[in-house]
């Protein structure tokens, strides 16, 4: 429901204020009123009343419109004034306007006073609106420039042709020319390389024409150019909007040449510990073979079939580095094994082969605190499991064997087979991969088992020596 217009009336004569009041009722005007006859009550009226309007007579005994009008002006210039009077001179009503009266109504013509009220309302409005916004426009710049010129980031606008109109302090301080330099410049004049400003001016202009006045925004990586010649990498995110048939943009840069340098320093350690961890794990490959001359390789041909599959099969390039090197190490547990019986060349007795049998979680336990980017020693623990849960150590089944340590399970048995042992000749190829397709679906792996016969059929891989 709307409030009550709030109307303070000044008029010494009853009568008068009635039939004002009866023809703003007539109108439909919902409103409260007050009326003084004397300029204490008057000012009292302005202080405690709050009134949305001002009637006013012209002539009272001690006490006049224009007199009421250098109130209001002085103190509360927001209230309109609408003066109601008798008969009243063309040069009374010029100066009463000029006063500041918002229009004025003769008392034998009432009908004009709810229109007049309604005007000058509405003017006011108008009026207050304006103000308003204009000060919510100032104070937004206000806080706009602050924010600019306090930012840890260099901050500029662009004009629809694509010249400079803002340049904060940071984007002084970065690029080295001042405020002054930058205004109208186009942005690859100071900034840039050519190719950055078909990079970014171009960019920005497509980018934004295709909006319909939403703010589209966008972020890339370039390199930009400071006043002295040199290159250093900025970050860039641009905000572009389209109004009517032009487009405006804001850029936000920021310097990110220390970010590039941790990033490079990063990369380059990343590598060190790869080539570290690589040669590591090579070193244990090569004392594990050397206690076992008849497998000797077997790890290294393990892993190169391993990654092989792997890749068959769709695997990611880091998947196959974590695969390399469990597969390179996954006999590590045969250090446990006495020499004698992995080098033993007639068939191994039970009590021999439940030892055989440890291997895996020897190896696991050697390796299991240390902490690889992938399960190393997961992998190297299950590489004896099979899909039907017969294998060892933990009897795990299907999916609760990793994808990896199935992949290693064929290529340890595909190798295996094909190679010589202390106590049989290599069986070959074809007869580990007759193996691995009668055991498809039951101790390995489908997609494996197929991965890797397409391998040795299609001639994509050959079990080096």
């Amino acid at each position: 429901m709307v409030d009550p217009l709030r109307i303070l009336m000044l008029e010494d004569t009853l009568s008068d204020a009635e039939l004002e009041e009866h023809e703003l009722r007539r109108a439909g005007i919902n409103f409260i009123s007050l009326r003084v006859a004397t300029r204490d009550a008057f000012i009292r009226g302005l202080e405690e009343f709050r009134p949305d309007i001002i009637l006013s007579d012209y002539n009272l005994p001690d006490f006049n419109g224009i007199a009421a009008l250098e109130l209001v002006q002085r103190d509360h210039v927001e209230v309109p004034v609408v003066m109601v009077t008798g008969a009243l001179s063309d040069i009374a009503a010029v100066e009463l306007i000029h006063a500041g009266a918002k229009d004025y109504v003769l008392k034998d013509r009432l009908a004009r006073l709810a229109p007049a009220v309604q005007r000058a309302l509405s003017v006011e409005q108008g009026v207050r609106a304006r103000k308003a916004a204009e000060k919510s426009l100032h104070e937004s710049l206000l806080r706009y420039t602050a924010v600019t010129e306090g930012a840890n980031d260099a901050i500029i606008s662009i004009r629809p042709d694509g010249t400079i109109d803002l340049w904060n302090k940071m984007a002084q301080q970065m690029f080295g020319y001042s405020a002054a330099e930058a205004f109208g410049k186009q942005v690859h004049q100071l900034i840039a390389p050519e190719r950055f400003s078909s990079q970014t001016v171009d960019g920005m202009r497509q980018f934004a024409l295709t909006g319909t006045g939403q703010v589209l925004s966008k972020a890339f990586e370039s390199t930009a150019l400071r006043r002295d010649g040199t290159e250093f990498p900025i970050e860039i995110s641009i905000s572009s909007m389209k109004l009517g048939e032009e487009w405006h943009a804001t850029g936000i840069i920021r310097d990110i040449t220390e970010r590039k340098q941790v990033e490079a320093e990063r990369l380059a350690n990343a590598k060190k510990m790869e080539r570290t961890l690589s040669q590591t794990i090579d070193a244990v490959a090569a004392m594990v073979e050397a206690r076992d001359p008849y497998t000797a390789g077997h790890q290294r041909r393990v892993a190169a079939l391993s990654c092989a599959i792997a890749n068959e099969m769709g695997f990611s390039a880091d998947q196959l580095h974590g695969l390399n090197l469990a597969a390179t190490i996954h006999d590590l547990g045969k250090i446990h094994i006495p020499a004698e019986i992995l080098s033993k060349p007639g068939r191994l007795n039970p009590i021999e082969f439940e030892l055989i049998k440890t291997h895996p979680q020897a190896g696991f336990d050697i390796i299991k605190d240390v902490q690889f980017p992938w399960p190393i020693a997961q992998m190297v623990l299950q590489h004896h499991e099979r899909m039907d849960g017969s294998g060892y150590p933990q009897g795990l089944q299907g999916e609760q064997i990793l994808p990896e340590a199935r992949i290693l399970a064929v290529a340890d048995v595909v190798e295996a087979m094909s190679s010589h042992r202390p106590y049989r000749p290599g069986l070959g190829v074809d007869a580990a991969l007759a193996e691995i397709a009668r055991q498809r679906g039951v101790c390995y792996d489908l997609t494996v088992v197929d991965s890797c016969i397409t391998l040795f059929k299609e001639n994509k891989f050959v079990l080096n020596p």
